[in-house]
């Protein structure tokens, strides 16, 4: 999906259904919300933040098991009577799921269609309740705290929402795993719900990579410092070029003249089905990690160098000793503080 502002989203109707799946409640609404401005720009801030995040999915059902391409083929979202009742079916399908659970949280779920590039989607808002403390006055002037259910505000970010488009159905998609009732941990969300086939979002995508190196580099103790640090610049630089990971061009920029090196990360890569990936980050935090390297050494001493600051290699030398080990020069300090 093409970048995108939040005020490129155009939310066009919506409905609430109440999922209290810990006391048993399946509140199924018959009428559409009144989706005044406000209402419209909590909605329309929520979805943004799945759509721009890094930790959503992407996904692709599996047309032999999942019902709900067939639902989303039937549904006429123009006309409201259809587009009650396929959300309606759609609600009750994941309550009976949640009730396989005392861990899944019970939720409001509010689902949306929206217009984004001239697309229409449909989103499934699952805003689980959080618990909060409010004050109830009462007519003999004596005032009481009580304990009270509430969604997820304005500003925070949903644990679990779908985002499908009307027209090739595609995916979009952020979850938990909870466990069921017959013990086992699971992605409810795609494995029962949606019955479908989740790609690993970009963050952990990211965070695999860069482990992988990090684990290949620290592997072989004799390996020159200097070689191992390349490898973290190099990766930087080949983000800071192409603004993706491309899993085949980074093997070969950092291990390609180390055959031994190489086949182990294409092996890891292949073990997390990723040895083809090509993928995007939309958020900086998300490569955070790339503007620094960090050494620790032997003794639990540890050095933080901007990545920059390496790359220039004015300020930062590393010595390989003749009889093994390494030394950190850094020049040119003008001031310093104790941290």
């Amino acid at each position: 999906m093409q970048k995108i502002e939040k005020d490129d989203i155009i939310i066009r109707k919506g409905i609430i259904h109440i999922l209290d799946s810990h006391n048993g409640y399946l509140g199924l609404s018959n009428d559409l919300l009144d989706m005044g401005p406000d209402l419209m720009e909590f909605v329309r801030g929520h979805i943004f933040k799945i759509l721009d995040s890094d930790d959503t999915k992407k996904c692709k059902f599996d047309g032999s098991l999942s019902p709900i391409p067939a639902l989303l083929e039937d549904m006429q979202e123009k006309e409201d009577d259809s587009f009650i009742a396929v959300s309606r079916k759609l609600a009750e399908s994941l309550f009976d799921i949640m009730c396989d659970s005392v861990t899944i949280p019970a939720a409001d779920l509010i689902v949306v269609s929206f217009q984004l590039h001239s697309v229409v989607y449909l989103a499934l808002l699952k805003m689980n309740y959080k618990d909060t403390y409010v004050h109830k006055e009462a007519e003999n002037e004596v005032n009481y705290i009580v304990k009270q259910r509430i969604m997820p505000m304005g500003g925070a970010r949903l644990t679990e929402a779908v985002i499908m488009d009307l027209l090739e159905h595609n995916l979009q998609l952020v979850e938990k795993k909870y466990e069921m009732l017959a013990g086992d941990k699971i992605n409810y969300l795609s494995e029962r719900f949606l019955k479908c086939y989740t790609d690993l979002a970009p963050k952990k995508k990211f965070q695999i990579l860069n482990k992988v190196i990090t684990d290949i580099n620290n592997r072989y103790e004799n390996e020159p410092l200097k070689n191992r640090m390349d490898a973290k610049s190099k990766l930087r630089e080949e983000f800071a070029e192409k603004n993706e990971f491309y899993i085949n061009e980074i093997g070969d920029r950092i291990f390609g003249d180390d055959a031994e090196k190489r086949q182990i990360f294409d092996d890891r890569m292949e073990r997390y089905d990723m040895q083809y990936d090509r993928f995007a980050v939309g958020k900086g935090n998300t490569v955070r990690g790339l503007e620094y390297i960090t050494i620790e050494t032997d003794t639990g001493v540890e050095i933080k160098i901007p990545i920059e600051e390496y790359i220039t290699k004015e300020n930062i030398e590393i010595v390989e000793e003749p009889g093994g080990g390494s030394t950190v020069i850094i020049r040119n300090i003008e001031q310093a503080r104790v941290k």
